[in-house]
């Protein structure tokens, strides 16, 4: 049998009774980061450049764009969904993906919260089942692509199994998004502009593309055994087992990941030693190789490139705190003292630590401070689940990056709507994404 018809199998008779206990918490987890980084990144222009775009070319529909009041199709609002959980970097992602899967899967199942007759389970389910075949497909790649060129297959599994879809439509509709997905060249995702790595529009092809097949329409359902594209051994190995989504890490702050595990090194650092950011004259950062791929410009222009900068973000961090990560705000592109301390800061590949990656990502910071010469441990980011975040940590992520999006009081009725669903209580939380 061909490796998309099983793939669509599994996806397709993922059951909601059958969940484990380890899944349906991961995927509540899943859903209050992927609202804190949507609620957040809603007001950015990449997220208003897409709304405007939808008003005009989607028209209206059933489908809410959350936390505007505003309703278009169930295509649009994926779109405008998962263009705002991308705009700031603060949504999850799967190492071994090397990309973020929840911008494209929970957009896409919660086009479904317009039905009346929608259970909680069945969410949960259509949401471990987008995680899954997203992360393994962008395994199955033989070389690194942004999250765009499969985010499509995610959100094809997500809306696929929320409908109760077959698996020939589901496998159909995986072989048209795979020649339909964003093309994006291999580090489109790290330069610094509002296209970040194609996640909506991958989100919103995968959609087309399920549509598409439910009409008949067909693609190459053989793609993921053409062995020059994909390795379809991993696509399948595992399958049934622990599903993917239980390896999910989250970000405490608004920046490319890469740049995470110096940060936690860095503020280890100078809390450990108690330096202030006047002590300290220069630092080194010992990372792999992939972090070089950023632009790591000590003078961003504006906040996408500022979001891909190791130097900038270590800076915001030395001067201003790391809550100034979550999110950032454009007075730090003005700030010379921002400036000035990031040009002080140096990135050295470590042999060592690129022998981790991407399994781990993982980082050393070296500091010169008042005379002295100070070294952190190889430091794994805080969010993997080697060091997890807790639900009290993506609390107070949420109520501290949505502070200048929410009010308080929207704030408070978002994040309850969401711990309802473990009551299995789906009303409130359709009520707060208006």
């Amino acid at each position: 049998m061909r490796t998309s018809r099983l793939l669509a199998q599994y996806v397709c008779g993922l059951r909601a009774d059958e969940l484990r206990p380890e899944s349906r918490d991961a995927a509540l987890r899943c859903i209050l980061d992927l609202l804190t980084a949507a609620a957040a990144g809603m007001r950015e222009p990449v997220a208003r450049a897409v709304r405007r775009t939808v008003r005009s070319q989607y028209g209206s529909g059933a489908a809410a764009i959350w936390f505007t009041g505003e309703r278009t199709t169930e295509c649009g609002a994926v779109f405008c969904n998962s263009a705002a959980a991308a705009a700031l970097d603060l949504d999850d992602g799967f190492r071994l993906a090397r990309g973020h899967p929840g911008a494209a899967v929970i957009p896409a199942a919660m086009t479904a919260l317009a039905d009346d007759q929608l259970q909680t389970g069945e969410l949960l389910a259509a949401i471990v089942a987008g995680y899954e075949a997203g992360v393994r497909i962008a395994m199955a790649r033989p070389s690194y692509a942004p999250s765009g060129a499969w985010s499509p297959f995610a959100s094809i599994a997500a809306a696929g199994r929320i409908r109760r879809l077959s698996p020939e439509i589901v496998s159909q509709a995986f072989g048209i998004a795979a020649q339909c997905a964003p093309a994006l060249p291999g580090l489109a995702g790290l330069m610094g502009s509002d296209v970040k790595e194609g996640i909506a529009w991958g989100a919103a092809t995968g959609l087309t593309a399920l549509y598409l097949a439910e009409e008949g329409f067909t693609g190459p359902e053989q793609i993921f055994d053409d062995s020059g594209l994909f390795a379809g051994e991993r696509i399948v190995a595992g399958l049934g087992g622990s599903p993917m989504i239980e390896g999910t890490y989250f970000k405490p702050y608004a920046c490319c990941r890469h740049i995470h595990a110096p940060l936690d090194a860095f503020l280890a650092l100078l809390q450990r030693y108690s330096i202030s950011a006047g002590d300290v004259d220069s630092v080194e950062v010992h990372t792999y190789a992939a972090t070089f791929n950023l632009s790591n410009l000590p003078r961003p222009r504006t906040l996408i490139e500022a979001q891909y900068s190791v130097p900038f973000c270590l800076a915001i961090c030395a001067l201003r705190g790391p809550q100034a990560l979550l999110p950032m705000e454009d007075s730090v592109l003005e700030d010379e003292a921002v400036r000035t301390f990031a040009n002080r800061i140096t990135l050295h590949c470590d042999p060592e630590i690129e022998a981790m990656f991407p399994s781990r990502s993982p980082a050393r910071v070296v500091l010169d401070a008042s005379g002295r010469r100070l070294e952190s441990p190889v430091t794994e980011p805080r969010g993997d689940p080697t060091a997890p975040m807790s639900w009290d940590e993506l609390r107070e992520k949420f109520f501290v990056a949505t502070r200048r999006a929410l009010t308080r009081q929207r704030q408070l009725e978002v994040f309850d709507a969401v711990e309802q669903l473990r009551e299995g209580k789906l009303v409130p939380l359709k009520a707060a994404l208006e």
